[in-house]
C-alpha cells in the first residue's frame, strides 16, 4: 500500500512539474514540412503554430455566422486616452448565408461591456459594427444578397462581392453605403456577359480585380471607376495526354464536334500591396498557386506551385492565400483541411492542420488571413467560426533566422539556425541556409557537411566546384607531373608487350590453370569488338559455356554494385547509400537479362531461328560487357565531376546504352541467321514482347499484394474470435 502511494504521489509531482516547465500534449493535427526534389517527402516538425482562440459569434447579441465565405483583416494604429501608441487588428467577415458583413476588433471598450451588450468573443475581441440593410426594403442600397467577398483599401474603405445581387458595393470605413458598381459592359464582355463576383481586391493605383463565377477569360480588371478595361491573368487550358493527342492529329471539323476543354477558374485572389496579385485555383495539380504582375504574367520563382503534397497522398485543393509582413505565404487546403506556409523563395516551412471536429481542425475552411502580429486566422463556413493560430517558439526562430538570412545578416542568422536545428535536427531550410552561410565565408569543407545533411546535391556542387578549383590551383604541377608520369607508363608498357610479342611469336604457349580465365576474358573483350565473328563463333563453334556466362553476370553484378557504393554524393542525387533499394539492383541486374532471353527464345522459336536457347543465354550474357568496362571507371569519375558536367556524364552513358542495344541485335542476327530486316523486326518485337511481360507482372503483384492484404485482415479478424 505506500509503494502505491509513493507512486501515485511521484506521477502527481511528475505532472506538476510538467506543468511547471510548460510542457503540453501534441497538437490534434498534423505538423510537417515538405522536402523538395526528385523524391518529394514530409518530415516531422514541432509544432509551428497552436491555437491562440477561437472566435465564435453565436453568443454574442448579433448572432452565430452562417455560411461565411471571405475574411479580410487591417491593423489599426491609434492613439488611446492616455495617449500611448496602440495597435490593434480588425477582421471583416463576409457572412454569405446571413447576408452582412461583420466587423470585429480586438481592441478592448470597457464601455460596451458596461452598457451591458455582450459583444465579447474572446482573446479580447468584440463585434465592432455589422453592414446590413433592411432585408425587406428592397430599395435599400446597402441590402446585400449572398456576399461573398470583402476588401479593405488603405483609406478603410469597403469593398464587397454582392453575389448574388450582381455587383460590387463600397462602404465606408464606419459602413455607410458610398456606392454600387453595377455589371460592366463592354464589346469585349458580350452581350451574354453575366457579372456574378465572387472575390474582390485592390491594387495600389485603385484599380479593382474581380474573380466572376464560372468565367473561364481569367480575372476581372476594373478601372477606379468600375469600368472593365481588360481580363487579367488568365489560366492555361489543361490537357491530358489524349486530348493533346487528339488535337494534335484531328482537323478542326473533328475537333468541333468534340466537348471544349476550358481553363479553370480563379478561385481566391490576393492583392501584396506591391503590384502583384496572388490567385488560386482549384481542380487543377498545375500552378494552384500564381503569382502575376502587372502584365497578367506568372513571375512565381517556383514555377507557379505545382503542388503535391506526399503527407496527403498528393491530393491538395488550395482554396484561399494570404501573405504576411515578410512575404511569407499561407496557403490553405479546403480538401484536406491542410495550411500550408512558404517563404518568397518557394521553400515550404511549415504545414499544419487536419479536417475534423476538434480544437484547431476543420470541416470546410474557405478564407485565411494573417495580421501584422503574425496570428493566422481561419474561417470555416461548416462550423462558423474562426480559429486563431500563434507561433510556436519554433517558428519564431525559423522566421527570425529566415529574417536575417534573406536581408544579409548572415552571422546573426547563423546561431538562430543552430538553435533550430537543436528543436529539429533533419529541418532542411536551417541546413542550407547554414551552408550558404559558411559557402560565403569560403569555409567549403563545412558547407559541403552541411549541404549533404540536407541531402541538396545542387548547393553541394557548388561548393564542390570552389573546393575542386582551390585544389587544382594549389596542387597542378603535381597533377600534372602524375599524368606526364602515367602517360610515359602507358607508353612505356605497349613498347615492351610489342618487344615481348615479337621475341615470343612462334613460341607456344602451354596450357595451364590461369588459361580458361585469360581465354575468358579474352572472348570479353573479343565479342564488343569483333561482334559478328563473336556471336557466330558462340554458335557455330560452340567458343564459349553456360559458366562463362554466369560469369559476366557475376563481374557485372559486382561492377554494378561497386559503382552504386563509389557513385559521388552529387550524382546520386543528394540520396545517401543508407536510402540505396539494393534488392532492387538485384533485379536490375538479372531480370532483363532473363526476360529479354526468353522472350526471344519464343519469338525466334516461331519465326525459324536458328540459335538454341544455349547460344541466347549466353550471347545475351556478353551483350553486358560494355557494362562491365565503363560502368565502374565512370562512377569513380563522378567524384571529380560537378553538377555542370552532368550532360557530359549523361550522353556518355546512352552512348553506353547504345552500344549494348547494338550488341544484342547482332547478337539476335549472329546466333540466329537473321538477315538485318528480319533481325530488326526481331529486336522490335522483342522490346514489345517484355514490356507485355513487364505490364502482365504489376497487374499479378498488384493482385497478389490485395490477396496477401486479405489473408492477413482475414486472419486478424479470426483471432479477435477465437
Amino acid at each position: 500500500m505506500k509503494k502505491i502511494k509513493f507512486a501515485f504521489c511521484l506521477l502527481l509531482v511528475l505532472i506538476l512539474s510538467m506543468q511547471c516547465l510548460g510542457v503540453s500534449a501534441a497538437t490534434p493535427y498534423a505538423n510537417y514540412f515538405i522536402v523538395a526534389g526528385e523524391d518529394e517527402m514530409t518530415l516531422p516538425t514541432p509544432a509551428a503554430y497552436e491555437v491562440a482562440g477561437t472566435l465564435n459569434l453565436s453568443m454574442t447579441d448579433v448572432g452565430s455566422l452562417k455560411g461565411a465565405k471571405d475574411m479580410f483583416a487591417t491593423f489599426v494604429d491609434t492613439v488611446d486616452e492616455s495617449g500611448n501608441e496602440v495597435s490593434y487588428t480588425r477582421l471583416y467577415v463576409a457572412d454569405t448565408e446571413n447576408n452582412r458583413v461583420v466587423v470585429l476588433t480586438n481592441e478592448p471598450d470597457e464601455s460596451k461591456r458596461n452598457a451591458g451588450k455582450d459583444m465579447y468573443i474572446s482573446n479580447n475581441f468584440r463585434v465592432d459594427f455589422v453592414i446590413e440593410g433592411d432585408p425587406e426594403d428592397q430599395t435599400d442600397p446597402s441590402r446585400m444578397l449572398g456576399p461573398s467577398g470583402v476588401y479593405v483599401d488603405e483609406n478603410g474603405t469597403i469593398l464587397v462581392a454582392d453575389t448574388r445581387n450582381f455587383r460590387l458595393v463600397e462602404f465606408t470605413e464606419k459602413g455607410n453605403f458610398r456606392y454600387s458598381y453595377e455589371a460592366p459592359k463592354s464589346e469585349l464582355l458580350g452581350d451574354d456577359f453575366n457579372f456574378q463576383p465572387l472575390k474582390v481586391v485592390k491594387d495600389d493605383r485603385g484599380y479593382i480585380y474581380v474573380t466572376n463565377i464560372a468565367d473561364y477569360r481569367g480575372i476581372l480588371l476594373l478601372n477606379s471607376n468600375g469600368e472593365f478595361s481588360s481580363y487579367y491573368g488568365a489560366n492555361a487550358v489543361t490537357l491530358s495526354f489524349w486530348e493533346a493527342l487528339v488535337r494534335t492529329f484531328w482537323s478542326s471539323e473533328d475537333i468541333a464536334g468534340t466537348i471544349v476543354t476550358l481553363p479553370y477558374t480563379f478561385q481566391n485572389i490576393y492583392s501584396s500591396g506591391d503590384g502583384y496579385i496572388y490567385g488560386t485555383t482549384t481542380g487543377t495539380s498545375s500552378g494552384q498557386m500564381r503569382k502575376i504582375n502587372s502584365a497578367g504574367t506568372d513571375v512565381a520563382p517556383y514555377s507557379g506551385f505545382d503542388f503535391s503534397d506526399p503527407g496527403t497522398g498528393g491530393n491538395v485543393a488550395l482554396f484561399d492565400v494570404a501573405l504576411d509582413q515578410d512575404e511569407n505565404i499561407f496557403l490553405i487546403d479546403n480538401l484536406r483541411g491542410r495550411i500550408y506556409e512558404y517563404d518568397k523563395w518557394g521553400k515550404n516551412l511549415f504545414v499544419f492542420g487536419t479536417n475534423g471536429s476538434g480544437t484547431g481542425q476543420f470541416q470546410d475552411p474557405q478564407s485565411i488571413v494573417v495580421d501584422h502580429n503574425e496570428i493566422v486566422y481561419v474561417l470555416d463556413s461548416q462550423t462558423n467560426l474562426i480559429t486563431m493560430f500563434k507561433q510556436t517558439k519554433f517558428a519564431e526562430m525559423v522566421h527570425k533566422a529566415e529574417q536575417f538570412f534573406s536581408q544579409g545578416m548572415y552571422d546573426e542568422s547563423f546561431p538562430i539556425w543552430q538553435e533550430v536545428l537543436d528543436e529539429n535536427n533533419y529541418y532542411v531550410l536551417a541546413l542550407q541556409s547554414m551552408g550558404n552561410v559558411y559557402y560565403r565565408e569560403e569555409e567549403y569543407d563545412k558547407a559541403l557537411d552541411m549541404f549533404y545533411k540536407a541531402e541538396d546535391a545542387a548547393d553541394y556542387s557548388e561548393s564542390f566546384v570552389e573546393k575542386r578549383y582551390d585544389f587544382i590551383r594549389e596542387y597542378f604541377s603535381v597533377i600534372m607531373g602524375i599524368l606526364l608520369g602515367l602517360i610515359a607508363i602507358w607508353f612505356a608498357y605497349g613498347w615492351i608487350k610489342k618487344k615481348y610479342k615479337a621475341k615470343h611469336a612462334n613460341v607456344e604457349k602451354k596450357k595451364t590453370w590461369f588459361t580458361p580465365i585469360s581465354n575468358f576474358f579474352h572472348r570479353l573483350v573479343y565479342i564488343p569488338r569483333h561482334p559478328v565473328d563473336g556471336f557466330e563463333e558462340i554458335r557455330y563453334e560452340n567458343k564459349s559455356s553456360y559458366g562463362e556466362a554466369f560469369a559476366v553476370m557475376a563481374l557485372y553484378f559486382v561492377t554494378h554494385m561497386l559503382s552504386l557504393l563509389v557513385t559521388s554524393f552529387i550524382y546520386r542525387g543528394g540520396k545517401p547509400l543508407a536510402m540505396t533499394n539494393w534488392g532492387l539492383h538485384v533485379g536490375i541486374v538479372f531480370i532483363p537479362w532473363i526476360v529479354v532471353v526468353i522472350v526471344n527464345y519464343g519469338l525466334t522459336a516461331i519465326m525459324y531461328g536458328e540459335g538454341r536457347f544455349r547460344d541466347i543465354f549466353i550471347g545475351g550474357a556478353f551483350c553486358h560487357a560494355p557494362f562491365i568496362f565503363t560502368q565502374l571507371p565512370m562512377a569513380l569519375l563522378t567524384n571529380v565531376l560537378s553538377n555542370e558536367e552532368m550532360s557530359l556524364y549523361n550522353l556518355a552513358e546512352e552512348i553506353v546504352l547504345l552500344v549494348v542495344i547494338f550488341l544484342v541485335f547482332m547478337c539476335i542476327k549472329g546466333v540466329h541467321g537473321f538477315h538485318v530486316g528480319k533481325a530488326i523486326i526481331v529486336l522490335l518485337l522483342t522490346a514489345v514482347g517484355v514490356a507485355a511481360v513487364s505490364g502482365l507482372f504489376m497487374i499479378f503483384y498488384g493482385l497478389a499484394s490485395q490477396m496477401f492484404d486479405f489473408i492477413i485482415q482475414f486472419s486478424k479478424e479470426l483471432s479477435y474470435l477465437v
